[in-house]
């Protein structure tokens, strides 16, 4: 009887604890996972445990930004103008608006809030990332190119400016080149499975099978639907 109740309690915790417990009881919940042998899940509860609270208009944001990675871009849309309106001068939030309106060709409402980002920061990084990511939305491969290897010069830590910029290298054919970018993505985003899906062409184009057929397993894992 004493087994069955601990392994009701254990249930209860793994599948619906709040997460406004203390921080002690959530720890000794992550060294238990672990010990169990279920490291991603203890992974992803430290990291829980450590990293900021959340405010409403991070939540939005990031929000926006997952919707955004799964191909929801209308979704993402909606998320990303409700923290607009918290923060109308928030400029990397602008510039997630923009390239979600560029990923469904919406180019006109694109420009403005784009330009409006540059307006108001023309120095951001992440802003200078979404010009470029609606030049390679518009077909400017070259163009976007061209930016985004300045960006990654400039911000070799940048994740999404090495995705975009190998993107664009594919698209030119420039496969060498194209792999560089793309694996150091991945190194930076170790769960983007875009990068991964993308790396499997360049290997199908270089004819590596093995090589292509690993990426596209990856790529899988991460996003299985």
């Amino acid at each position: 009887m004493a087994e069955n109740s601990s392994g009701q309690d254990r249930s209860r915790e793994d599948v619906s604890e709040p997460d406004v417990q203390p921080d002690g009881k959530r720890l000794a919940r992550a060294f238990r996972k672990f010990r169990e042998g279920r490291g991603r899940e203890a992974a992803d509860l430290y990291h829980d445990i450590v990293k900021p609270r959340e405010t409403p208009l991070v939540a939005k944001i990031n929000s926006g930004l997952r919707h955004d990675e799964h191909g929801r871009h209308e979704l993402a849309i909606d998320e990303f103008l409700a923290a607009e309106a918290l923060d109308p001068e928030n400029v990397e939030n602008l510039a997630h608006l923009a390239t979600a309106y560029g990923a469904l060709s919406r180019f006109g409402e694109a420009d403005v809030v784009i330009d409006r980002a540059v307006r108001l920061d023309p120095m951001n990084v992440q802003v200078r990332v979404g010009e470029a990511i609606l030049a390679f939305r518009k077909g400017l491969y070259a163009a976007a190119e061209v930016q985004l290897e300045g960006i990654c010069k400039r911000n070799p830590s940048h994740g999404p400016a090495h995705f975009y910029r190998g993107e664009a290298l594919n698209r030119l054919g420039r496969v060498d080149e194209a792999l560089q970018a793309m694996e150091r993505a991945i190194q930076l985003q170790p769960r983007n499975w875009r990068a991964y899906h993308t790396l499997g062409m360049l290997f199908d184009r270089k004819e590596d099978r093995e090589r292509a057929s690993e990426m596209y397993r990856h790529a899988r894992e991460l996003n299985p639907l």
